[in-house]
């Protein structure tokens, strides 16, 4: 059986089992964008793994493991379905915690990580492996730990914000006028009967003076009185775009430095660090349009656009790792990575089917030999 079959094959066994116990176990509803998007890093773990088995070059091995390792969250995503299905206080703040602590803090730091490792083998590419996790661990974890800190010092962090603290006080306010007056109080009419304070580490601190409790009100009204929800992830939105910033720069520093100095890259390689160059872009539009979103109801509906989105790039990614795993499996390209590895700088660049395809549209093939950029009377 061809080796494509056999993942084809898995994956659609890893389909069923997600479907059949969804089928028959209690469970949120799944939404379908989420359903695709954690279905595809499945097959993208799959493919990592085979890749790490086939892999003719050890030292490649480990930059495949750190994707596999990312991309195995999405059995913890199809898990997360059946964790908290009560609607009691306990288990609301259980899927509170899941998520910032998993599926967004957990999740940017292994995308990070595996970025971050792909960048520094690049760039020491004569370190022992050890060092480089130690350094990609180093880097990784300090951002992660300066972003992440306030959520392990109070584990309800997002609920004790300035913006969801004031919006508890004016959203009690809000109802009272509401019950009392038969309508809806306007900003200013909120401000003149509610007292906000300034805050810190969830304590109150001052009084706002007038005008700045109105322009604080004013913020705050488009989220009363059922939006508290976007309050409470925003902070979670924010440091999510900050780690993705985290992983362009090292993307921008791996392309900067294969500018610079040329050195010896595996086949396809680049074209995963660019595909993932898209990938955190979206992270960070998306993250950004939830923070500037105001209704619920239309930030999961711009969540499962954006979700649709980003599953268009899991499959080109997907396509990516399957062309390197194509062709570390064919005795010219198992050859060339055992070269590339043993001498380097012997070796010419491999130009791959997506560079031939550059070539093909926009170039003239006659005039270019070996390396894209070569010149045609050197010898």
């Amino acid at each position: 059986m061809r080796l494509s079959t056999k993942i084809i094959y898995t994956w659609l066994g890893v389909l069923a089992v997600f479907a059949a116990s969804i089928a028959v176990l209690p469970a949120k509803d799944p939404t379908l964008a989420g359903f695709v998007t954690y279905s595809l890093q499945a097959l993208l773990f799959i493919i990592c793994v085979t890749i790490v088995r086939k892999e003719p070059t050890p030292k490649n091995k480990f930059i495949f493991v750190n994707f596999a390792v990312f991309f195995s969250l999405s059995f913890a995503c199809h898990a997360y379905l059946f964790i908290g299905t009560g609607s009691t206080r306990e288990e609301q703040f259980l899927r509170l915690y899941l998520n910032q602590y998993v599926f967004y803090g957990g999740y940017f730091l292994l995308l990070a990580f595996a970025i971050i490792y792909l960048a520094i083998d690049v760039l020491f590419r004569d370190f022992e492996t050890y060092k480089k996790y130690l350094v990609t661990l180093g880097i990784a974890l300090s951002f992660f730990g300066y972003y992440y800190a306030p959520y392990f010092e109070d584990p309800k962090y997002t609920h004790h914000t300035a913006d969801v603290l004031d919006w508890k006080i004016l959203e009690k306010n809000y109802t009272q006028y509401e019950l009392e007056h038969g309508s809806t109080p306007s900003p200013a009419t909120l401000a003149a009967m509610t007292e906000l304070y300034s805050w810190k580490n969830g304590q109150a601190t001052g009084v706002l003076f007038p005008e700045e409790k109105l322009a604080r009100v004013e913020a705050l009204y488009p989220y009363l009185p059922s939006n508290w929800m976007l309050l409470v992830y925003k902070p979670i939105h924010l440091d999510a775009i900050r780690m993705c910033v985290v992983c362009i720069g090292f993307i921008l520093l791996f392309f900067g430095y294969l500018y610079m100095k040329d050195p010896p890259q595996g086949a396809y390689i680049e074209k995963i660090m660019f595909l993932f160059l898209v990938f955190c872009s979206l992270e960070i539009l998306h993250g950004w349009t939830e923070i500037k979103t105001i209704e619920w109801e239309a930030a999961s509906g711009i969540w499962t656009v954006g979700q649709f989105v980003s599953d268009i790039v899991l499959i080109i990614i997907a396509g990516a790792f399957s062309m390197r795993l194509r062709f570390i499996t064919s005795v010219k390209g198992e050859f060339y990575e055992q070269e590339l590895a043993s001498s380097p700088t012997a070796v010419t660049r491999w130009r791959d089917s997506l560079d031939n395809l550059v070539v093909e549209k926009f170039f003239n093939r006659k005039l270019i030999l070996g390396r894209l950029f070569v010149s045609t009377d050197r010898k």
